[in-house]
């Protein structure tokens, strides 16, 4: 589940967070060293002082009359001001010196049986020493040197590095963040034409796909996609070919079927359904080359839907002369819709026959930009018949007139237009069917 919705997430959030995971990883490795490498070199030079240290405090460390003298005096002031940072201490078998900088302060200094020990602790004011003790012989006697410097403020220049590099790292990582989010958008804009190219793109038509206005990296992809709508519409020509083919093979009979009927010694009775007949085949055939005509053209002019509504209205009103019909309509006269006209006819004059067939007295019709809704009188439908009225050939009532087509081919003009059609039973008595589109 995890590796499908990132394979199918977005590229430029990919790429931006590749990047940023590399480049906080290189500048983390690249802080890590520097700051490795800042506090080794700070150390270095702190204990390199230290050493100077130990050699001028042990030139003042003098052994006489069986015990050693130290003269803190003459040895420098820094070790003279109180709480300078800078202080020793000697450590003999008998005696033990301290710096004047310490005062009355305990300097905490390591047993150690090492010749040279480095080592951190506190000293006077909290401060942070660095203490570096050495073990000399002097005069045939073994001593011990401690020398310590305070390195707070070699700390506090690290710190500081620190928060400098973390902002500047903030700042390289947002520069580079919007650097290449608008150097992804400009190489993802290069697609657009594109995206129109396939906007336009009508089924049957060829789409002609430049790869040298595109970026190198896509032009597979766009050949096979070439390759695949080439495909596609040669499939599509020879479908319509074919579909062509047959229904005008099929028109060649029936006109001869047609021509047949004017006879003159044919039965009348049978003349007559035979013509019915032939012309509801005739009514498929063109109804199927209608579709065909839809699949190619795609682009439709908004069409008044009220002429069309009153047209049928006085075709079916003469049709079902042997009721007392009665017409309700409730819409604008200035209603447009975005049907080919052939459609809305065959749309509507099939909706409306259904509801004039069944209705007692009254057909309801009510339709706005984005609705239609037709309802009658009638004695209805049960609920089991309700779901299948829509199935292509099924009839609720066998007595009745019709090949049980016309809310199969509502149905399926529909979702060519991408509409939604619901049935339903109606508060007058007799069916209500909405139809709702999306995008007229």
């Amino acid at each position: 589940m995890v590796k499908t919705k990132l394979r199918g997430g977005s590229i430029q959030h990919q790429l931006l967070i590749g990047l940023g995971v590399s480049l906080v990883g290189v500048l983390a490795l690249f802080w890590w060293v520097s700051q490795t490498a800042l506090h080794k070199i700070s150390e270095a030079y702190v204990l390199t002082r230290l050493a100077h240290d130990k050699d001028l405090v042990a030139e003042h460390l003098v052994y006489r009359n069986q015990r050693w003298w130290m003269n803190s005096t003459s040895i420098g002031p820094i070790y003279l001001s109180p709480e300078s940072g800078h202080y020793y201490a000697i450590k003999t078998p008998q005696q033990a010196f301290f710096s004047p900088s310490l005062g009355n302060y305990p300097l905490y200094l390591k047993p150690s049986t090492a010749a040279l020990e480095v080592y951190e602790t506190l000293g006077p004011k909290g401060q942070s020493l660095l203490v570096r003790s050495e073990q000399l012989q002097k005069d045939g006697q073994v001593l011990r040197v401690f020398t310590a410097e305070n390195h707070d403020p070699i700390q506090q220049m690290v710190l500081r590095y620190d928060l400098l590099f973390a902002l500047l790292t903030l700042l390289t990582l947002l520069s580079l963040y919007g650097l290449h989010r608008w150097l992804l958008k400009r190489a993802f804009d290069r697609l657009k034409p594109l995206e129109t190219q396939l906007s336009a793109f009508r089924l049957g038509q060829g789409l002609d796909l430049r790869t040298d206005a595109f970026p190198q990296e896509v032009h597979s992809l766009l050949q096979a996609l070439q390759l695949a709508l080439e495909k596609s519409r040669l499939q599509f020509e020879q479908s319509r070919q074919r579909n062509s083919d047959v229904s005008h093979s099929l028109k060649t009979p029936l006109n001869l079927l047609f021509q047949l009927l004017e006879t003159p010694s044919l039965n009348p009775e049978l003349k007559t359904a035979l013509q019915k007949q032939s012309e509801r085949i005739l009514q498929l055939i063109e109804r199927e080359l209608k579709f065909e005509r839809f699949a190619y053209h795609q682009v439709f002019n908004p069409l008044p839907i009220a002429p069309v509504i009153d047209d049928l209205q006085a075709s079916f009103a003469r049709l079902y002369a042997d009721k007392p019909l009665r017409f309700v309509l409730d819409g604008q006269k200035d209603v447009c819709w975005l049907l080919d006209r052939e459609d809305a006819y065959e749309l509507l004059g099939n909706l409306l026959d259904n509801a004039c067939k069944w209705a007692k007295s009254t057909v309801y019709v009510q339709f706005s930009a984005q609705k239609l809704v037709i309802e009658d009188d009638g004695p209805g439908v049960s609920a089991q018949q309700l779901s299948q009225l829509t199935e292509r050939g099924y009839r609720a009532d066998e007595t009745k007139p019709g090949h049980g087509l016309g809310l199969a081919m509502v149905k399926q003009l529909a979702a060519v237009y991408r509409a939604q059609l619901t049935l339903e039973h109606s508060v007058y008595g007799g069916l209500r069917v909405c139809l709702h589109f999306s995008s007229v």
